[in-house]
């Protein structure tokens, strides 16, 4: 004997609430991988629509999963009503209803249930009207192996009741969906990346160079000066800088030699785009422009790799390079800038022989002295007369400063002098060419009193002195470095003598010393 019943077809299969939640994950795993890996661009219109989809699909539970429900059963069961409990959370047409009844299906004995059921609001009314009614067979439980016993009041084994639904199972559903979009957006990885170029926001290009995306340094240079040369006849003679940089936002100006502007041009790498020509106002002219045919013999790339090797292996992160005349008339240079940040940041300097200038520590008071002697030489300074007014090293930039100077923010050697025709300067820091900077003309046409020779000094004294001074200040061997030490004439002791003054440590006092090396005084 079995009882009609239609609930069962009215039931949604677990498999489909299976495949919406396993469909859903998949949409919700495109959106994430599309938006972690691309530009906001694509997140906003591809990733934000797809989970707003996931959402929409993905299978969420309800109180009434699980119970009997109302299908399209047209067949009417006599029920006698013994009591019936229905929620009222919300004002939903179906509410879980509680029931317990004596079900009498047709040419079957009675049997008497207690059972869960998502029942109609109107259902619900006609029953409460008449407890000898039918109900639609979706809504009947099948008969139970053991029929409620009317002394017990319940069947046998676990109670049915209002917190028993939904069932746990339900939480499955939205496991399933979480699990999908992990695995598929874990295991697609930087496949998700894909290639979108977007709209300048500035003046739209002339022409796209199809240039490598690897941000070669020497592609990034020819790419440059080909698009220079389309912006005029003249214009690859009238180069005012070119600036490359690791991510390939790359920029070149050139002077427009009839108004006097500059021509701005700007690419990106990525989408491979060009912006401009834009003109803006410059004080640049002719002596600092330089022609495109002046870097024939640089291999950027290979200057690169030569300035990365010789540079402190902290600071080996190329950031940007750029090519300018610092000055009118002065050399050209690409100057490129290493480090991940600002602690690490450091820039050297390659002429347009391909020449890398020349790395060093300049608390090495041995090469400093060396190197001065060097600039001196090729700026034709004689060495052994006495034109001098100051001789520097400064062994790190963040070194205690006795005098500001041109290698205050660098390190360095700095020479100041004064001959029978000029006075001036000549410093050199880490990684940079020679600079030389004339005063003003010597007018008088004798020297300064207190001039000395730069043979009067030497590496071994500056070492004693040195040496010394952190005796006296208790200086740590780690900070030896950590020095500023200079000979020049000055006022001590209630009178002008030529002296080596020095500053060594983190904390230092200012000592006083002989050109021989010999202590005179604190300052």
């Amino acid at each position: 004997m079995s009882s009609d019943r239609g609930s069962d077809r009215s039931r949604p299969p677990a498999v489909r609430f299976a495949v919406r939640a396993a469909v859903a994950g998949a949409v919700l795993g495109c959106a994430v991988g599309l938006g972690a890996y691309n530009s906001w661009l694509v997140s906003l219109l591809v990733g934000v629509p797809l989970v707003v989809t996931a959402l929409v699909i993905s299978p969420r539970p309800r109180r009434i999963d699980g119970m009997l429900k109302a299908g399209q059963s047209r067949k009417q069961i006599p029920v006698t009503i013994e009591a019936l409990t229905r929620s009222s959370l919300d004002a939903s047409d179906v509410q879980p209803t509680l029931v317990t009844a004596t079900i009498s299906p047709p040419n079957d004995t009675d049997y008497r249930a207690r059972w869960l059921t998502a029942m109609p609001k109107p259902v619900a009314a006609t029953v409460l009207q008449d407890a000898d009614t039918t109900l639609p067979s979706a809504l009947i439980p099948p008969r139970p192996d053991t029929s409620l016993s009317y002394d017990v009041g319940i069947a046998p084994g676990k109670a049915t009741e209002f917190g028993n639904h939904p069932p746990k199972s339900t939480l499955l559903q939205p496991l399933v969906t979480l699990l999908v979009a992990i695995a598929l957006f874990v295991g697609v990885g930087d496949g998700w990346h894909i290639s979108v170029s977007l709209p300048d926001a500035g003046i739209s290009s002339t022409s796209v160079e199809d240039t490598e995306s690897s941000y070669d340094p020497q592609q990034q240079i020819d790419n440059l000066l080909r698009q220079v040369r389309t912006l005029g006849p003249n214009a690859e003679n009238s180069i005012l800088s070119l600036r490359i940089t690791r991510d390939g936002y790359d920029s070149a100006s050139v002077l427009d030699r009839k108004t006097g502007e500059s021509l701005d041009i700007d690419y990106t790498g990525s989408s491979k785009t060009w912006s401009g020509p834009e003109r803006n106002p410059t004080d640049s002219r002719g002596p600092r422009t330089f022609r495109a045919d002046e870097l024939s013999r640089m291999q950027f790339t290979t200057i690169r790799a030569q300035m990365n090797a010789v540079i402190p292996e902290r600071s080996r992160f190329f950031e940007s390079m750029t090519v300018v005349r610092s000055g009118d008339d002065q050399p050209v240079l690409a100057t490129a800038d290493f480090g991940d940040d600002i602690e690490d940041g450091v820039d050297i300097q390659a002429n347009t022989e391909g020449v890398v200038a020349t790395w060093f520590n300049p608390g090495d008071f041995q090469t400093s002295v060396t190197l001065a002697a060097e600039m001196m030489a090729e700026a034709g300074i004689p060495t052994d007369q006495p034109i001098l007014n100051r001789f520097e090293i400064r062994g790190d930039p963040d070194s205690a400063t006795i005098s500001a100077g041109d290698i205050q923010n660098s390190g360095g050697v700095l020479v100041e002098y004064t001959d029978l025709k000029s006075s001036g300067s000549l410093s050199r820091a880490p990684g940079h060419f020679p600079s030389l900077r004339i005063y003003s003309e010597n007018k008088t046409g004798r020297l300064r009193a207190g001039s000395f020779a730069f043979t009067d000094v030497s590496a071994s004294t500056f070492d004693q002195v040195r040496n010394d001074a952190m005796r006296r200040g208790n200086v740590d061997t780690f900070d030896r470095d950590l020095v500023d030490i200079e000979a020049s004439h000055r006022y001590v002791l209630d009178k002008y003598q030529t002296v080596i003054s020095i500053k060594s440590g983190p904390d230092p006092a200012e000592e006083i010393y002989s050109l021989d090396g010999q202590y005179i005084a604190p300052k």
